[in-house]
């Protein structure tokens, strides 16, 4: 059994931390690290963590002699390198939630860090552990489409998912959460293409984009200040908050957050009405700021949408494309090589894998893939897609001898892509490619 303590007490720990419920023989929650006592209550309630085990900081919890295997962190992304190092240099292995850094400074630190420490340091990079991801995967390294010559990935932001998190949420703005949009979303997506291209050094970058639809001098001349309030348009509006997150609900584990600090408490993912119902929509009226106008929100120049070219050492291309504010949440993905080409077929479940064949009427062979199992890749209920159950059992196997899946991330690893992003990020703010001289 695997003992492990949380570090960042909210959605994401919450989690990976549910292994410990479905799989009691595998894993145990131990101790909870949060500075909202309300949360480190919630978490040690839930996990059933001795409140001798609860602290507030990580100062004060590596004062305490070494009593887990290891940490689950699930701070926020400008937290993560500070509150790593210390845990790291108390003896703790660690699965740390992406992006594990807000700048290449910082990467390089907590990469010298686990040099000298020797911990175990793995990224939650989920979509690796997806059914989906994983199975394509596999068919990349059977060799199945030859060698890869050109990869294209869509991630389109559903408008839901837009504006809960990226323009109303705390990942707004760099001001807010220190990371771009690209980082603090599209990390998953840029590991994808450097997984698939797992032999391949990218050599250089360049990259486009924007607010195009979110930024303040875009709101409607007669929107309102709070949707529920004053707001003539609320009916109509793509953006209300009383059809996005009440009538129907969506995104619960952020929009209800606030409410917790009033004593509130709620299940996730079922039905409100009544009594409930009145004292949610009476927070989106006064003190919610998911209730707010979503074109009254600073997010400081950060992108709606984006556009990123890699060049790699061998040869081969990828191209990444996010779009924020899409009708629908989707991830596409087309890999083409010497051999035959793998794309999805409109949704994460089915793929088909196309061979060159001159002998076939149409010039080759198709196989479609059905995985027979289709998650939220959206994120909206959490489990990307299968993919964060995966990803804490395969880390908790790791730490007890297991070797490596396919997907295993280590942060040696995910310094590629995280270089990439930074990269990309230079590119868009200086309108330059930028050549890439990766020395981690």
């Amino acid at each position: 059994m695997v003992k492990v303590v949380l570090v960042g007490a909210g959605d994401r720990a919450d989690e990976y931390a549910k292994y410990a419920l479905l799989s009691p023989e595998k894993m145990q929650v131990v101790g909870i690290v949060d500075p909202d006592k309300i949360r480190n209550d919630i978490m040690r309630e839930k996990y059933s963590v001795p409140i001798e085990n609860c602290f507030s900081s990580v100062e004060e919890f590596v004062k305490r002699d070494k009593f887990a295997d290891a940490v689950i962190n699930g701070t926020m992304d400008q937290l993560h390198v500070v509150t790593s190092i210390p845990i790291l240099k108390k003896g703790y292995d660690m699965l740390l939630e992406k992006p594990f850094a807000v700048n290449i400074e910082e990467m390089k630190e907590l990469v010298d860090t686990v040099k000298e420490t020797g911990r175990r340091v793995y990224i939650c990079h989920v979509l690796r552990y997806a059914p989906f991801y994983r199975e394509i995967k596999k068919h990349v390294m059977a060799g199945e489409i030859g060698d890869i010559i050109s990869i294209q990935l869509d991630e389109h932001v559903s408008y839901h998912h837009m504006a809960v998190s990226y323009v109303r949420g705390k990942w707004r703005s760099e001001k807010v959460c220190f990371a771009p949009m690209l980082l603090a979303k599209s990390c998953h997506d840029m590991d994808i293409m450097m997984w698939m291209l797992s032999g391949a050094e990218p050599v250089s970058v360049a990259s486009f984009g924007g607010d195009f639809q979110f930024t303040p001098k875009n709101k409607p001349e007669n929107a309102g200040t709070r949707c529920m309030v004053d707001c003539p348009i609320n009916e109509e509006c793509p953006f209300s908050a009383q059809y996005n997150y009440v009538e129907p609900q969506r995104w619960e584990q952020y929009v209800w957050k606030p409410l917790e600090a009033k004593g509130y408490k709620w299940t996730l993912y079922e039905p409100i009405d009544g009594e409930q119902k009145e004292i949610l929509e009476d927070s989106l009226k006064t003190y919610n700021d998911f209730g707010k106008c979503v074109w009254d929100f600073e997010r400081d120049g950060n992108v709606d949408h984006q556009a990123v070219i890699v060049n790699f050492d061998n040869g081969a291309t990828g191209v990444f494309n996010m779009v924020g504010g899409a009708p629908r949440g989707v991830r596409n993905i087309q890999i083409i090589g010497t051999k035959g080409e793998i794309k999805n077929l409109d949704d994460c479940r089915t793929f088909a894998i196309r061979t060159i064949d001159p002998k076939e009427p149409r010039g080759c062979k198709e196989t479609i893939i059905d995985i027979k199992e289709i998650g939220d890749n959206d994120g909206m209920k959490g489990a990307h897609g299968g993919g964060d159950i995966r990803l804490i059992k395969d880390f908790c196997d790791a730490l007890e001898g297991a070797e490596k899946s396919i997907s295993c991330t280590d942060i040696m690893d995910s310094t590629k892509s995280h270089y990439v992003v930074f990269k990309a990020e230079e590119s868009r703010k200086s309108g330059k490619i930028i050549s890439l001289t990766r020395e981690i």
